[in-house]
């Protein structure tokens, strides 16, 4: 990272790292999303992945992060910044139950049923493609 850069150029270098590791939750999610008997397991990677590309999306705004699991309170916050690619009520928002429910048996042990976490796959697809849109062209290469 150059000492010169814009924060702005700053912020979306971090943003990058953050979207890397969405888009590896992403890959995950799809290739195991064919195989039966890890609904949970897609459940979660389709969690990560959104609140990971919602991460970026504060990092890139220069928000300071706390520590949570919880889109929708992550989305409200992205909506500020992002309000034409984080709608509210934000429809990945019910994801949040699946990190717990996929990972703490006892607590939520109702899972979302495969078509679901199909559509979910979808909204998270297009949510890292419009978030990439935003992107500065010169960290494009680098996504």
């Amino acid at each position: 990272m150059s000492g010169g850069e814009p924060p702005p150029l700053v912020q979306w270098r971090e943003a990058l790292r953050w979207l890397a590791n969405a888009a590896e939750d992403q890959r995950i999610a799809h290739f195991i999303a064919a195989e039966e008997g890890v609904l949970g397991g897609t459940a979660f990677h389709v969690q990560q992945a959104t609140e990971k590309i919602l991460k970026a999306l504060l990092v890139a705004a220069a928000v300071d992060l706390r520590r949570t699991h919880d889109i929708a309170e992550l989305a409200s916050l992205a909506h500020r910044h992002w309000p034409d690619v984080v709608p509210l009520p934000f429809p990945l928002a019910r994801t949040s139950l699946w990190y717990v429910s996929s990972r703490y048996p006892g607590i939520d042990d109702v899972l979302p049923d495969a078509r679901e976490v199909a559509v979910a796959l979808n909204q998270v697809n297009a949510l890292m493609e419009a978030v990439m849109r935003l992107v500065p062209p010169m960290f494009r290469a680098e996504a």
